[in-house]
């Protein structure tokens, strides 16, 4: 009981009161559901392709992040600055509030709880749910205005379109692999990487975690390599669509690995704390 009352007092404090930033999410939803609707209103312009998408069409374009990028001297490497800026959003999102609230009512909380890895599994799990809103507005929002812009709302990739955006592996994602990269993916390594990013702000600072989780993404973006869990967010670099991609089952255990040590370090960690 004690956990779920400091949990509600996070979702209170820590998302609801900060709720303004989810508009990041939406913003990106329909910016990118916008792009793709256009697009394919060219292609009706030319008689190239009439169709007007399906969701999943819609999905796996506002998630496409970028494809694995190979050096060349003759070209300007370019962030994704759609997908960096969701993923910089969230981790704006989760950057100050355990470390402001451990320092404005930790010693209090601790006292009034009588145990400190309550209040740290209340942070743990106030981020798994910060996370999962913060995907869900994200789908809600290509959702409805998919549905505006008259898409079939039918969970199937439009092979025409796919070979055209895509490699023309794409065509062969069955249901699960474009839920499994599109979604569940993606979300699972977003939690992972939050909850590290919560654990390092009170190692180190919340300013220099939240820029350490701003580098890894642009790493991610230039080197295609397991060990960079923000690749997993990018489904064009899996192994299901590129030769030297990422395999997503790496992923998910990179992440499971990284969400134990948030969990067990800061158990460990709060357990020494002095508060005094």
């Amino acid at each position: 009981m004690k956990t779920l009352r400091l949990l509600g007092r996070d979702t209170t404090n820590g998302i609801l009161r900060r709720s303004f930033l989810f508009i990041i999410p939406l913003l990106f939803a329909v910016s990118q559901t916008r792009e793709l609707h256009s697009y394919l209103n060219d292609l009706v312009d030319r008689n190239a392709l009439f169709t007007n998408g399906t969701l999943a069409d819609y999905i796996l374009f506002a998630t496409k992040g970028m494809s694995v990028y190979y050096f060349d001297p003759k070209e300007y490497f370019q962030i994704p600055i759609y997908w960096f800026a969701f993923q910089i959003g969230l981790a704006y999102l989760l950057a100050y509030y355990a470390s402001d609230d451990f320092h404005s009512n930790g010693r209090v909380l601790f006292i009034a709880v009588g145990s400190r890895s309550k209040w740290w599994i209340s942070k743990f799990i106030y981020c798994i749910v910060t996370v999962v809103l913060y995907y869900a507005v994200c789908i809600g929002g290509i959702c409805v205005t998919a549905a505006l812009y008259g898409a079939d709302m039918r969970w199937g990739v439009t092979p025409g379109l796919a070979v055209r955006l895509y490699t023309t592996s794409t065509v062969s994602m069955g249901t699960w692999d474009v839920l499994c990269v599109t979604i569940l993916l993606p979300v699972l390594v977003s939690v992972a990487v939050s909850q590290v990013q919560i654990l390092a702000g009170f190692l180190i600072t919340p300013v220099v975690s939240f820029a350490g989780v701003c580098a890894m993404y642009v790493l991610s973006a230039y080197y295609t390599v397991w060990y960079l869990p923000g690749n997993y967010t990018m489904w064009q670099r899996t192994s299901y669509i590129e030769v030297d991609g990422v395999n997503p089952a790496s992923g998910l255990v990179l992440s499971a690995g990284m969400i134990l040590i948030s969990l067990i370090g800061g158990l460990m960690y709060f357990d020494r704390k002095d508060i005094l």
